[in-house]
């Protein structure tokens, strides 16, 4: 009975002992990083060991621990860089300078949980603040960096722990950025380096948490709405592409895209409509006029076509996209006729006038877009008859 005894005590001695004996692999940690030359290798194993355990892997001290390891490293690269005949490696400091963040997130999580008596008492956000007012700027700077190497992942990320950095630096209690230049900079600069290296799903990351504090949003809102339809989301777009017509209706690429998606659903009345929207607030814009004639285009509507282009040539008689519409919308309804196997002498004599009437509009496209107009404006000459035009035309091609 004794013997049970003596076994089941030691049991419950051996738990807390456990977690002590981590706490002390991260109090020797520490103090290995005071030494002259630190052992970093030893220090990282000690933290992987305390990392690992259920009692010290909740300790916020762990990681404030972990992330001043960094910090040192970026401090002693940094020296050796701004210290004349020592060499230093600007992509260490900065690695160093941007990875010690996640630590210092996880460290300041842990020290704002309420205590037994349910009061927040936090030991190191104070210390982690003090060292991120200095170091937050050179995030900004490691993202610049790796933007110049074209290195967009580590862009993206330096300039997104610059941003979280400046939300740990924010008074007790606060931790929603404010719309100051600095938040701005960095949200436009995170997000334009994920969208250039072509990282959608971050795009789509930053944007829900940035996007309203970001300069250029109009650019924003587009990089977003692109990478959503880069993934084939058309859902996740439509509501920032709701947005941004709404918000910047002069600009085409969110009605068009809009209606893009209505077109391809065969709904061209909520295409029209939203065209007649965004006409509106821009009634001279020709690009807009462009899009509402080529959804009729589109819906076969030639009448309400012509019309429109029509009305864009007036206001910009070089208008390239008009011009070339127009001349395929006399073209189609021509073909349209010619393709009646019950087709009259009147019909024929109808197709060769809507022939006659695209190929001014034609020629005028030519001149703007050889490649692709050649095609189509051979055609008509063909169907008009004029050899020497015909041939001309691709002796010019070759």
């Amino acid at each position: 009975m004794k013997k049970i005894f003596g076994y089941v005590a030691a049991l419950c001695l051996l738990a807390p002992m456990s977690g002590w004996a981590q706490r002390t692999h991260v109090r020797a940690a520490e103090r290995l990083l005071q030494a002259e030359k630190p052992n970093y290798s030893e220090i990282r194993r000690l933290l992987g060991l305390a990392e690992a355990h259920e009692e010290t892997k909740a300790d916020p001290y762990t990681y404030y621990i972990r992330g001043l390891v960094d910090h040192q490293l970026y401090k002693a690269e940094y020296r050796k860089l701004t210290t004349p005949g020592i060499p230093g490696d600007t992509a260490t400091m900065f690695r160093h300078v941007v990875d010690e963040l996640p630590a210092w997130l996880r460290a300041d999580s842990l020290d704002q949980r309420p205590n037994a008596q349910g009061r927040v008492q936090p030991r190191f956000t104070k210390r982690i603040q003090d060292f991120l007012k200095e170091d937050a700027p050179k995030m900004y700077d490691a993202g610049l960096f790796y933007l110049d190497h074209k290195d967009y992942a580590r862009a993206s990320r330096a300039f997104d722990y610059a941003l979280q950095a400046q939300r740990l630096l924010l008074p007790a209690g606060e931790r929603v950025l404010k719309a100051d230049s600095t938040t701005a900079n960095l949200a436009y600069y995170a997000l334009v380096s994920a969208y250039t290296g072509k990282l959608y799903p971050e795009v789509i990351r930053l944007g829900k948490e940035y996007r309203d504090l970001s300069t250029n949003q109009n650019e924003v809102y587009q990089f977003i709405a692109r990478s959503h339809l880069a993934q084939q989301d058309t859902l996740g777009a439509l509501p920032l592409l709701e947005e941004g017509a709404r918000r910047f209706p002069k600009t085409t690429f969110f009605f068009g895209k809009l209606i893009s998606i209505h077109q391809a659903q065969g709904n061209y009345k909520a295409a029209v409509a939203l065209i007649d929207e965004a006409i509106k607030a821009a009634p001279t814009n020709p690009n807009l006029l462009v899009l509402r004639g080529n959804v009729y285009f589109m819906a076969q509507d030639w009448v309400h076509a012509t019309e429109v282009y029509k009305q864009v040539l007036k206001l910009s008689p070089d208008n390239y996209d008009a011009l070339f519409n127009l001349g395929q919308v006399y073209y189609n309804q021509a073909v349209s006729l010619l393709a009646n196997p019950l087709a009259t002498k009147l019909d024929e004599h109808k197709a060769k006038d809507y022939f006659r009437q695209s190929l001014p509009h034609l020629e005028a496209a030519y001149k703007r877009s050889p490649d692709q107009v050649r095609e189509l404006l051979g055609n008509v000459y063909y169907r008009l008859g004029l050899e020497q035009r015909y041939a001309e035309l691709h002796q010019e091609k070759q």
